[in-house]
């Protein structure tokens, strides 16, 4: 996959070589900056909409991580959500970015966090959208689920049918009917076993980051607490079920949770326009209390 179809992606993707890794990347509108942290069903790609819309305002910023979307890995780099942290955090660090407001969805949220512990500094808030902070040994649920996806059998049957990505955007999308072509976009980011060898790979990561993500938790809890933060939530995804937008919600004094009703766990798909109108309201709300 050498490009995405500029019908659904009219951006000016630029490049950079970040640890020997070619990351593929989109920076457009200026303002205060968003940086967009992608999950590992997707890429740069799922944020399309969000970034038509709030470019307008804002300088918004989306990488793909090495061998996702249209990225390059190194030989010797090794996919993982603290991996992927210190790509961003150089990422961030050479691009001389400040006064940033940071995305991160599902595994993207831990790897961007984790650059806003480091330097608290440089960011303006956070925006959680259907992550976690936690050790996924916290979650008996969520710990057995990561378990199947991370073996052997599930892992052979996703490179082998490309389950993850049919079920997702086929399911894990609820109150919106992909089009056709973009059906087809997602299918070309997964169309090898080695790519989809990354998605079960990422996801059972997250299970292993145990040390990793129990410094999110503590950075949560001290360095990021004060931080303002936006969560916004599948009102039916799994992870908003087992109550951790709440808990979250509850630990950060300076938060708001919103909850989009119907959706699973990719409402950036689903209602792309209401999520980026909650974000555009809130960071204009910020601003003038600031």
């Amino acid at each position: 996959m050498n490009s995405y179809n500029k019908d659904l992606f009219p951006f000016e993707s630029k490049w950079i070589s970040i640890q020997g890794n070619k990351l593929h990347y989109i920076d457009e509108g200026e303002g205060d900056v968003i940086i967009f942290s992608h999950p590992p069903v997707a890429s740069s790609f799922m944020y399309r909409d969000f970034i038509k819309d709030l470019s307008r305002k804002y300088r918004c910023i989306a990488l793909d991580y090495p061998s996702f979307g249209l990225s390059l890995s190194s030989s010797n780099y090794e996919p993982s959500i603290e991996g992927q942290a210190s790509i961003l955090e150089e990422f961030i660090l050479n691009l001389g970015l400040r006064e940033i407001y940071v995305l991160g969805h599902d595994t993207g949220g831990p790897s961007a966090f984790g650059v806003a512990m480091n330097h608290p500094h440089l960011f303006k808030g956070i925006i959680l959208t259907d992550t976690i902070i936690y050790p996924v040994s916290e979650y008996k649920e969520l710990d057995w689920m990561l378990g199947i996806v991370g073996g052997k059998v599930f892992s052979w049957f996703n490179a082998s049918t490309n389950f993850l990505i049919n079920g997702t955007y086929r399911y894990g999308v609820r109150t919106r009917k992909l089009s056709k072509g973009e059906r087809e976009e997602y299918k070309l980011l997964f169309n090898t076993r080695k790519k989809r060898r990354l998605v079960t790979k990422m996801l059972y990561n997250l299970k292993e980051s145990e040390n990793y993500m129990q410094e999110v938790k503590n950075g949560f809890e001290t360095t990021l607490n004060d931080k303002n933060a936006l969560l916004i939530y599948g009102e039916k995804d799994p992870v908003q079920e087992l109550g951790i937008a709440d808990r979250i919600h509850k630990l950060l004094p300076n938060s708001e949770l919103f909850l989009i009703k119907d959706e699973g766990h990719f409402p950036h798909e689903g209602q792309p326009k209401k999520m980026s109108k909650i974000i555009h309201n809130w960071i204009e709300n910020h601003t003038v209390v600031n």
